[in-house]
Protein backbone atom coordinates (compact mmCIF):
# COMPACT_ATOMS: atom_id res chain seq x y z
CA UNK A 1 0.00 0.00 0.00
CA UNK A 2 1.52 3.17 -0.83
CA UNK A 3 1.87 6.18 1.48
CA UNK A 4 -1.50 8.50 2.27
CA UNK A 5 -1.74 12.00 2.57
CA UNK A 6 -0.50 12.52 6.14
CA UNK A 7 2.66 10.58 5.09
CA UNK A 8 2.95 13.64 2.01
CA UNK A 9 1.56 15.98 4.35
CA UNK A 10 4.50 15.31 7.05
CA UNK A 11 7.13 14.97 4.19
CA UNK A 12 6.20 18.51 2.97
CA UNK A 13 6.73 20.14 6.09
CA UNK A 14 10.34 18.14 6.43
CA UNK A 15 11.00 18.35 2.64
CA UNK A 16 10.58 22.94 3.19
CA UNK A 17 12.49 22.67 6.19
CA UNK A 18 15.33 21.21 4.78
CA UNK A 19 15.11 23.36 2.24
CA UNK A 20 14.83 26.75 4.26
CA UNK A 21 17.88 25.78 5.66
CA UNK A 22 16.73 24.08 8.92
CA UNK A 23 18.22 20.63 10.16
CA UNK A 24 15.21 18.00 10.88
CA UNK A 25 15.83 16.10 13.52
CA UNK A 26 12.90 13.95 13.60
CA UNK A 27 9.47 14.08 11.32
CA UNK A 28 6.62 11.49 12.38
CA UNK A 29 3.41 10.29 11.93
CA UNK A 30 2.26 9.97 15.60
CA UNK A 31 2.22 12.81 17.61
CA UNK A 32 2.11 13.38 21.34
CA UNK A 33 0.77 16.82 20.62
CA UNK A 34 -2.53 17.96 21.61
CA UNK A 35 -4.79 17.34 18.44
CA UNK A 36 -1.80 16.63 15.67
CA UNK A 37 -1.27 13.48 13.64
CA UNK A 38 2.41 14.26 13.22
CA UNK A 39 4.68 16.76 13.52
CA UNK A 40 7.96 17.77 12.27
CA UNK A 41 11.28 18.97 14.67
CA UNK A 42 13.90 21.28 12.97
CA UNK A 43 16.71 22.81 14.81
CA UNK A 44 17.24 26.23 13.06
CA UNK A 45 20.12 28.86 12.93
CA UNK A 46 19.03 32.49 14.06
CA UNK A 47 18.14 35.00 11.52
CA UNK A 48 16.21 38.50 11.15
CA UNK A 49 13.08 38.11 12.17
CA UNK A 50 11.43 38.78 8.81
CA UNK A 51 13.16 35.71 6.97
CA UNK A 52 12.56 33.84 10.19
CA UNK A 53 9.19 34.39 10.22
CA UNK A 54 8.39 34.20 6.54
CA UNK A 55 10.36 31.02 6.67
CA UNK A 56 8.56 29.77 9.49
CA UNK A 57 5.29 30.17 7.69
CA UNK A 58 6.57 28.59 4.34
CA UNK A 59 6.89 25.78 6.48
CA UNK A 60 3.59 25.62 8.17
CA UNK A 61 1.86 26.03 4.39
CA UNK A 62 4.23 23.22 3.34
CA UNK A 63 1.84 20.44 4.65
CA UNK A 64 -1.19 21.32 3.24
CA UNK A 65 0.03 22.37 0.23
CA UNK A 66 1.98 18.73 -0.17
CA UNK A 67 -1.41 16.84 0.57
CA UNK A 68 -3.52 18.91 -1.37
CA UNK A 69 -0.48 17.74 -4.48
CA UNK A 70 -0.77 14.28 -3.22
CA UNK A 71 -4.64 14.55 -4.01
CA UNK A 72 -4.08 16.41 -7.08
CA UNK A 73 -6.27 18.89 -5.50
CA UNK A 74 -4.54 22.18 -5.34
CA UNK A 75 -6.39 25.48 -5.94
CA UNK A 76 -3.86 28.22 -5.30
CA UNK A 77 -6.47 31.07 -5.16
CA UNK A 78 -8.52 29.96 -2.76
CA UNK A 79 -6.17 29.92 0.41
CA UNK A 80 -9.04 29.17 2.69
CA UNK A 81 -9.34 25.70 1.33
CA UNK A 82 -6.26 25.06 3.57
CA UNK A 83 -7.82 26.34 6.30
CA UNK A 84 -9.38 22.65 7.32
CA UNK A 85 -5.18 22.12 8.55
CA UNK A 86 -6.23 24.31 11.78
CA UNK A 87 -2.58 24.25 13.62
CA UNK A 88 -0.48 24.64 10.17
CA UNK A 89 -3.40 28.01 9.40
CA UNK A 90 -2.97 29.20 12.70
CA UNK A 91 1.12 28.89 12.67
CA UNK A 92 1.35 30.49 9.33
CA UNK A 93 -1.07 33.03 9.92
CA UNK A 94 1.03 34.09 13.54
CA UNK A 95 4.07 33.89 11.43
CA UNK A 96 2.66 36.23 8.74
CA UNK A 97 1.32 38.87 11.18
CA UNK A 98 4.87 39.38 12.48
CA UNK A 99 5.93 40.69 9.12
CA UNK A 100 2.98 42.32 8.32
CA UNK A 101 0.24 44.44 9.97
CA UNK A 102 -2.08 44.98 6.71
CA UNK A 103 -4.48 42.11 6.00
CA UNK A 104 -4.01 42.30 2.25
CA UNK A 105 -0.24 42.40 2.74
CA UNK A 106 -0.17 39.13 4.69
CA UNK A 107 -3.09 37.80 2.10
CA UNK A 108 -0.46 38.40 -1.13
CA UNK A 109 2.40 37.02 0.83
CA UNK A 110 0.57 33.84 1.82
CA UNK A 111 -0.10 33.67 -1.85
CA UNK A 112 3.11 34.19 -3.22
CA UNK A 113 4.69 31.09 -0.46
CA UNK A 114 1.80 28.74 -1.56
CA UNK A 115 3.50 29.81 -5.13
CA UNK A 116 6.52 28.88 -4.24
CA UNK A 117 5.79 25.79 -2.62
CA UNK A 118 3.62 24.88 -5.26
CA UNK A 119 6.58 25.22 -7.68
CA UNK A 120 9.13 23.49 -5.42
CA UNK A 121 6.68 20.18 -5.09
CA UNK A 122 5.97 20.44 -8.74
CA UNK A 123 10.07 20.22 -9.67
CA UNK A 124 10.90 16.96 -10.92
CA UNK A 125 13.76 16.55 -8.50
CA UNK A 126 11.56 18.02 -5.08
CA UNK A 127 8.86 15.87 -5.72
CA UNK A 128 10.83 12.35 -6.15
CA UNK A 129 12.49 13.63 -2.51
CA UNK A 130 8.78 14.06 -1.24
CA UNK A 131 7.40 10.73 -2.29
CA UNK A 132 10.85 9.17 -1.21
CA UNK A 133 10.30 11.10 2.58
CA UNK A 134 6.39 10.27 2.23
CA UNK A 135 7.71 6.18 1.42
CA UNK A 136 10.15 6.27 4.43
CA UNK A 137 7.32 7.59 6.78
CA UNK A 138 5.08 4.98 5.64
CA UNK A 139 7.36 2.17 5.80
CA UNK A 140 8.88 3.79 9.76
CA UNK A 141 5.99 5.92 11.14
CA UNK A 142 9.08 8.04 12.43
CA UNK A 143 11.87 9.31 10.98
CA UNK A 144 15.09 10.58 12.60
CA UNK A 145 18.06 12.93 11.85
CA UNK A 146 20.12 9.85 9.78
CA UNK A 147 16.76 8.08 8.06
CA UNK A 148 15.73 11.65 6.91
CA UNK A 149 18.79 12.56 5.08
CA UNK A 150 18.81 9.16 3.57
CA UNK A 151 15.13 9.95 2.58
CA UNK A 152 16.27 12.32 0.77
CA UNK A 153 19.01 11.05 -1.18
Amino acid sequence: MPPGPEAWHEAGHALVAHLQGGLVREVTLESERDEAEGHCTVVWQRTAPAPEARRHAAVALAGPVAELVFLGELVLDNTTALSSWRADWDEAEAQLERLHLDVEERERTRFAILQELHEIFDGPRNHERLARIADALHAHTTLDETLFQEALH
